[in-house]
């Protein structure tokens, strides 16, 4: 194993850090990346330098007004239209305006408009089409701008009806806007631009009927799941329900079973995934390889730190090796496999795009899709940043899919490890108890190592929390549980990340835990969690600068997860130790929006408003703080031997607090 001493400088690709590149005696380490990278964004990395970027739904006011519903048009403030007579010049403005930042590289616009032409005739097509554009714009050509990898609009300068209607709420009439009244009128008839036309209006429709006002338009951006109405797109059936003694079905609900503290009564669940053959297009050679390797990535991180099971129908729908309980006897799956992810690759001479998709089985609907493009020669060595943070935002979406089930006409949360896992993140006392019953339940069903790493991982929060004092028995319980984790699956990378992480907090053993972290990231460095908590273990060893580089990475390539406030807690943390207190304000008041009481959160929120001499709003944070935790204080927290206390960023931390007014004892 090798030492956090021996991690070296940052070494740069192209501008872009290169994680999975940097390589240390054969260990594989963090990059420690430049934070003008990580700015939190999409997966691709397509933005024209020196646009602003910003959240349409913020706009105050602007120039131009863009009309979406119904006839595509434009106008300037004086109500002139403004708008271009071609069809598929009228699409590029409604393909940029609907993209999370107004931006799109060349390659995905002809893609989806000239989906049937050659790349240097759809190439002018699209130059032609950015021409017609800008004679029709006039005097207001500056808000399409326009370089030889993108197109992109000044959303700053553009108001969206769509925005309007959402944020003003159902006024009389619009309730006569359905999907079909979307962008009404547009027939570019590609097949490419079709899809996405369908999808864009499923979104809408769906969005207009939740009343999500909250939401931005970019179908990619979705709130956290314990907030989000789940879709009827996704079948709401399980398996393996919980039984009596008498062998009959359990009629208990999942809750009732829990507010009874039977872990037999919790019903134990496991979904099946599809990998469904691959599409490839354009310069194809090795597409094949690329594309197995690519859906390797995507089945290993579904499975990884879940029980969910997946089911590779591209080879004649074996079980993926890395399934839980693949070998073992009496394991069939009874339920009908009901998602299935869908790769296409379209492959350039330097660039690749990627499609990933999710559909039901049932009918083969769309649920979601989403593209990222990367380098080719990055990606066919997996080492490709744009790809697994698309990896990423798709297993969220379909973690998404398996939270719920309907249950006497509601919806009821599922209890599989997707739900124990979320219980855990939510961080309360009944929340660790409702994981720690459904953990168990699947651990007598099906033993993993997953579902005995997250055993470990909830007493480094028991402790954290302060729900649990730090004595003899929390520490026999997650040696156990670790133990067990590493002897059942060594090459689990969540795992790995959450044993490391068991042994950094709890056990100060920091070079143990190094090697345990950097072997997870090399098995699967799309996983943001082994990132997020590799970088804790940076902080505990007084070496903040070096946390916040990965934290930074943490946040973009964790940017869609339904945990996103603990990444984001993690640069609060890191970038407070280091002495940036601005940056630590800023990841922290992010993280707040979803967890409001984390009582971590608010230490250094209040730490480091001190050290930046806004006393009141460091007041504010102390209150919120006794009022979750009413008997902290400076020796409670050293008491139960915070890891990093001893540390430079330790002692600044403390001294925060104690400017902030928090009680010495």
């Amino acid at each position: 194993m090798y030492g956090l001493s021996e991690i070296s400088a940052p070494v740069y690709l192209r501008g872009l850090p290169t994680p999975a590149n940097v390589l240390l005696k054969s260990c594989f380490v963090p990059h420690l990346g430049r934070e003008h990278y990580f700015k939190k964004d999409k997966a691709t990395h397509d933005a024209t330098p020196g646009l602003t970027l910003m959240d349409r739904s913020h706009q105050h006011e602007a120039a131009y007004r863009m009309y979406l519903i119904g006839p595509f048009a434009i106008t300037d403030p004086a109500g002139k239209a403004l708008t271009p007579k071609s069809q598929k010049s009228q699409a590029v403005l409604a393909m940029l305006a609907l993209s999370l930042r107004g931006s799109r590289s060349r390659v995905w616009l002809r893609d989806k408009l000239w989906s049937d032409r050659p790349e240097d005739q759809a190439s002018a097509s699209l130059r032609q089409a950015l021409l017609d554009i800008r004679k029709c714009l006039g005097d207001a050509r500056d808000i399409l701008v326009a370089d030889k990898n993108t197109v992109s609009l000044r959303m700053d300068r553009i108001r969206l009806d769509i925005d309007e209607i959402l944020t003003e709420g159902h006024t009389t009439g619009n309730d006569e806007l359905a999907a079909e009244h979307f962008l009404e009128g547009v027939d570019v008839r590609d097949p490419e631009f079709e899809e996405w036309l369908t999808l864009e209006r499923q979104v809408w429709q769906r969005r207009y009927d939740e009343g999500q006002l909250q939401h931005k338009f970019e179908p990619k951006l979705e709130l956290a799941r314990e907030h989000r109405k789940q879709t009827l797109l996704v079948p709401l059936t399980a398996i393996n329900p919980g039984k009596d003694d008498d062998g009959t079905a359990n009629e208990l609900s999942d809750d009732a079973a829990v507010a009874h503290g039977s872990i037999a009564g919790v019903s134990s669940r496991q979904w099946v995934v599809a990998i469904l053959p691959s599409r490839i297009a354009g310069q194809s050679e090795n597409g094949q390889i690329l594309a197995s390797e690519v859906t390797s990535l995507i089945a290993k991180t579904l499975v990884e730190g879940t029980d969910i099971r997946v089911t590779d129908f591209s080879f004649g729908g074996g079980s993926w090796a890395g399934s839980p309980n693949d070998n073992q006897p009496g394991s069939e799956i009874s339920l009908a496999t009901p998602i299935g992810i869908q790769l296409e690759l379209t492959l350039a001479s330097q660039t690749v795009l990627v499609v990933v998709s999710i559909l039901r089985l049932a009918d083969h609907s769309l649920i979601w899709k989403d593209s990222c493009i990367a380098d080719r020669q990055l990606l066919e060595r997996g080492e490709s940043n744009q790809l697994h943070a698309l990896i990423n935002h798709l297993i969220d979406e379909v973690h998404g899919c398996f939270l719920f089930r309907a249950e006497g006409g509601k919806m009821e949360r599922e209890s599989t490890m997707i739900e124990a896992v979320n219980s855990v993140f939510r961080l309360s006392r009944d929340d660790l108890d409702r994981a720690e019953r459904i953990l168990h339940n699947i651990a007598a069903d099906r033993p993993s190592s997953s579902v005995y790493a997250w055993l470990a991982f909830i007493r480094t929060f028991r402790v954290g929390q302060r729900f649990n004092a730090y004595d003899s028995t929390i520490v026999e319980e997650a040696q156990f549980y670790a133990r067990k984790a590493l002897e059942l699956d060594v090459n689990n990378s969540i795992a790995l990340a959450l044993v490391g992480h068991v042994h950094s907090f709890l056990f100060c053993e920091y070079d143990y835990a190094a090697g345990l972290f950097e072997r997870a990231i090399r098995l699967n460095p799309a996983q943001p969690l082994g990132w997020d908590l590799y970088s804790m273990l940076h902080c505990y060893a007084g070496q903040p600068e070096k946390a916040m580089a990965m934290a930074n990475w943490v946040q973009n390539l964790g940017f869609y997860s339904a945990h996103k406030y603990y990444f984001d807690t993690t640069k609060c943390i890191s970038a407070a130790l280091a002495g940036d207190h601005a940056a630590a304000i800023s990841a922290g008041e992010e993280a707040l929006k979803m967890r409001p009481d984390f009582n971590s959160l608010l230490r250094y929120l209040a730490a480091s408003h001190a050290h930046r001499d806004e006393m009141e709003m460091a007041r504010r944070c102390v209150e919120r703080l006794e009022t979750v935790e009413p008997n902290f204080s400076i020796e409670s927290l050293q008491d139960n031997r915070y890891p990093l206390l001893n540390t430079a960023g330790g002692k600044m931390l403390i001294a925060g607090l104690t400017k902030a007014g928090v009680k010495l004892r």
